[in-house]
């Protein structure tokens, strides 16, 4: 059983290609550089290729970069009432495919939505819903989420899922929003 909805050209071309604009061809974002794609207890669980980078938009109950009021009209798309966090991510291409851990957002229910703003051969893995943080995951009985320009992927946050890297494409990016 499915527990997220895909739905390809969400956004509006002349709005899509405006974001892509601005956050794939204007190098004006800061990224921050992430040690792990997931938080780990104990500082030898990770893993040297898991790293990644942000650029926060939304977090803590504050605007952490303007680029956020660009974001208004998804926003309204998803008919959002209030937001947990926003923030882009980006992917390098490392030369193979690599599965991140899974993960859960937060523990608790919320929605989460993640609008994919290149074609690649990377992908979001959707874990079955038994699975139990430290548990070894089934990767053979995922469902994947192929990352494809304006695409976007809804799903409850809590649900575990995990991110790839790409090898097609110089990184995989996305923007990813959790809300109520």
């Amino acid at each position: 059983m499915n527990h997220y909805e895909i739905f390809d050209n969400f956004l509006p071309e002349d709005y899509f290609k405006h974001l892509d604009k601005q956050i794939l061809h204007m190098g004006q974002f800061k990224w921050s550089f992430q040690e792990c794609a997931v938080a780990q207890e104990d500082e030898s669980d990770i893993r040297d290729n898991e790293f990644y980078f942000i650029s926060s938009f939304y977090n803590n109950l504050q605007v952490e970069d303007n680029f956020y009021y660009q974001l208004k009209p998804l926003f309204d798309a998803l008919q959002v009432k209030s937001i947990i966090r926003c923030r882009a991510i980006m992917y390098m291409n490392q030369g193979d495919i690599i599965k991140h851990s899974p993960h859960i957002d937060m523990d608790y229910s919320n929605k989460a939505a993640l609008l994919y703003m290149n074609t690649c051969n990377g992908y979001t893995g959707m874990i079955n819903d038994d699975w139990k943080i430290g548990d070894k995951p089934n990767f053979d009985q995922d469902n994947r989420v192929e990352s494809i320009e304006n695409r976007l992927c809804l799903h409850d946050g809590s649900v575990p899922h995990y991110s790839t890297t790409c090898t097609d494409d110089r990184k995989r990016l996305l923007i990813a929003l959790n809300y109520f």
